[in-house]
């Protein structure tokens, strides 16, 4: 509960800023500069000093530098750490959602990152190439550009990239990470359709409808083309799984066969 109140308060603090891109760059240096040093994480997430010592640790290092906005961010999720991966953590989550706010392009950017996140998922060579620590980030990051240019707005771009930075989590989870914090931002759930097929309009509309009769809330539905699901549909909201494919039915008749 304490964890959930904390996120909502550090949510409610980023959404009411309103920064330029360029508040966005310099946030973004404050987040990397926090993962790659050591010693200032530690500081900003030091358990044997206040949570207003360590804000105000923040604000001293940081006023002067980036905008008000970002130092008043940072400084409340200083506040609130006193371990240094939920310091990185808390900082990378505020940065994500500040991106994903930016120019009203919320669902595009969550579908586009979907629709990324599914191709890479699919294709173990790339994966392997995109998490390859052998080979250079910059490098890395380059390919992803590559890969999405002309095909993907700037912020969906930029939030690849940096999701391929990750240190913490694999590729595709932290992928699928910013749908979901996309989802937290328009107040709607995720469902994840999986079809052999892709939907019509009318059909699309039609499980839309059904999942918000469902569940009472609006939900951002999120459509993956499986060709093992041979046909029918499967439908995942969070924990809960509505499974009408016929692969699902043909595993149920080989279980009462066997």
């Amino acid at each position: 509960m304490e964890t959930d109140t904390r996120l909502r308060k550090l949510d409610a603090q980023a959404d009411r800023w309103n920064p330029q891109p360029a508040d966005i760059d310099a946030l973004v240096s404050v987040c990397d500069a926090v993962a790659g040093q050591g010693q200032l994480r530690g500081a900003l997430s030091d358990p044997a000093l206040p949570g207003e010592a360590r804000a105000q640790l923040a604000t001293d290092l940081l006023g002067g530098r980036v905008s008000s906005g970002a130092v008043e961010l940072v400084a409340a999720v200083a506040a609130v750490c006193t371990d240094e991966h939920d310091l990185e953590d808390l900082l990378e989550r505020m940065t994500v959602r500040a991106t994903l706010r930016q120019q009203g392009q919320i669902d595009q950017v969550a579908d586009e990152l979907f629709r990324f996140a599914r191709m890479i998922q699919a294709d173990p060579e790339l994966l392997a190439t995109l998490t390859d620590p052998r080979l250079e980030l910059p490098a890395r990051q380059e390919l992803v550009g590559t890969i999405l240019e002309g095909k993907a707005s700037p912020q969906t771009i930029a939030l690849a990239r940096r999701a391929v930075a990750g240190r913490n989590h694999p590729l595709v989870k932290t992928l699928d990470g910013y749908v979901e914090l996309a989802a937290q931002v328009t107040s709607s759930m995720i469902a994840k359709v999986s079809v052999a097929q892709p939907l019509t309009d009318d059909q699309l509309a039609h499980i839309k409808a059904q999942l918000v009769r469902i569940y009472g809330a609006a939900v951002d539905v999120r459509v993956e083309i499986v060709p093992q699901v041979l046909g029918g549909v499967r439908i995942e909201v969070g924990d809960d799984v509505i499974d009408g494919t016929i692969q699902n039915r043909l595993n149920q008749a080989r279980r009462l066969i066997g």
